[in-house]
């Protein structure tokens, strides 16, 4: 028993002795200077916010091969546009501004959604009456054909003065095009101009407005019209005159016996272009109030036989004023060919001679020498029809006659054409 009791003390002591050594080492280790620490936690690292493959992205579009283009097509990257307020937009010239009427079908192909643009012009001053504009420097000012298709790919039928295709945007775009056009010089088909809307002469019309830009003529046109105006309009066509026996859907007239079939077109816009084919070209308003617009058109005429018609006028010229007069006579005006297109006026020779001086009980026989249509209407552009007297529409080689029994002095215009203005005073 002495015996385990002994050997019990020998391990007890055994222990505290490890237990001692191990206390001192570790008081040691605290005297060297190191500290042990717990871990602590470490924030979990955030997602980066640039795409890594950015840059390799650009990289392939720029390596991309450029897509080839269709046999007969041309390509074009666009640059700033030039026009004052468009310096964020950007423009890709096709046919640059001529003095002649570019017409014809433009097809594209873009990088992007495009707007097609045609110009007119240059306009004269005082021509910018609430129509689109565009200019390059403030002064050389252009009427703007603005169309929004809303698609990078189609193709359009114009007409104007320049062709270009737009967008909106400060960044360069890529455009492959095909045109087919003919550039033409002026003539009495092929214009761009400006004009003042009138009331029409049409019967049921007279709350209306019309703006005549081929007039009703023996000739059949057919061409492309773009246009800008400063408010909504609708488009006008006429084919005739037609015959008793024609029923036509819809249908127009200036005396209720020369009538018309109308084509009539409301693209709901003011700026367009328009495909037609008719005697006489009109855009058209159903408001009292005038209108501008500016436009080109490009058209060709086919010819109608008139040479009978010419004929008997040159008869009527020579029989028209006797040598010697007994009482009363017949005095004879000539509406000149070419009256339809602006310039007449210049030389005051819209009507030939433009004033003349009669008797009370003399008649007065218009004679229009003139492929287009005219009328002679009592009173002035500026104040209307005076109700005196009005001619309704003179076809090409007819004639118009009006006897004066009152003394005074009667102004006289075309409603069509409202630059030819004339004057008959009579004693």
């Amino acid at each position: 028993m002495a015996g385990i009791d002994k050997a019990a003390i020998g391990f007890s002591i055994a222990i505290v002795a490890i237990g001692v050594g191990f206390a001192f080492y570790m008081s040691g280790v605290q005297d060297a200077g190191l500290n042990y620490s717990p871990p602590v936690a470490s924030e979990t690292p955030k997602p980066m916010q640039t795409d890594p493959f950015a840059d390799i992205v650009d990289k392939v579009k720029e390596e991309a091969p450029a897509k080839p283009m269709k046999a007969g097509w041309d390509r074009l990257t666009s640059t700033t546009d030039p026009g004052v307020g468009h310096e964020a937009h950007q423009l890709a010239i096709i046919l640059a501004p001529s003095d002649k009427v570019y017409s014809g079908t433009l097809k594209y192909d873009a990088s992007e959604p495009i707007q097609l643009v045609t110009l007119h012009g240059p306009l004269a001053d005082g021509d910018d009456k609430g129509q689109a504009i565009w200019t390059p420097d403030g002064e050389t000012k252009f009427a703007l054909t603005f169309v929004d298709p809303k698609n990078a790919k189609g193709e359009w039928k114009f007409a104007g003065n320049a062709l270009a295709v737009h967008t909106k945007k400060t960044t360069p775009f890529i455009v492959d095009y095909k045109v087919d056009f003919k550039e033409k010089p002026m003539s009495k088909t092929v214009m761009t101009g400006t004009t003042q809307s009138v009331q029409d002469p049409g019967m049921g019309h007279e709350s209306h407005q019309l703006a005549v830009l081929l007039a009703p003529s023996s000739n059949m046109y057919s061409g492309i019209l773009s246009y800008s105006a400063s408010e909504q309009i609708q488009l006008v066509s006429l084919k005739g005159p037609i015959s008793a026996g024609e029923k036509p859907a819809m249908t127009w007239t200036p005396d209720g016996e020369t009538i018309f079939e109308l084509t009539f077109v409301d693209p709901k816009n003011a700026m367009g272009s328009w495909e037609f084919s008719g005697n006489a070209l009109a855009v058209h308003t159903m408001n009292p109030t005038e209108f501008t617009v500016s436009y080109s058109v490009s058209a060709t005429a086919t010819t109608v036989k008139t040479v009978e018609l010419k004929e008997e006028m040159k008869v009527a010229e020579k029989t028209a004023t006797p040598e010697k007069p007994s009482g009363p006579q017949t005095v004879s005006v000539e509406i000149p060919a070419g009256t339809s297109v602006p310039g007449c006026e210049e030389t005051n020779e819209c009507y030939i001679p433009a004033s003349i001086t009669i008797n009370a009980g003399d008649t007065v026989e218009w004679n229009n020498a003139d492929t287009a249509a005219h009328t002679v209407t009592g009173g002035s552009p500026a104040d209307g029809p005076s109700g005196v007297f009005d001619s309704s529409l003179v076809l090409g080689g007819a004639s118009y006659a009006f006897t004066f029994d009152d003394a005074g002095s009667y102004d006289y215009f075309c409603m069509v054409h409202p630059w030819m203005v004339g004057n008959v005073q009579v004693n």
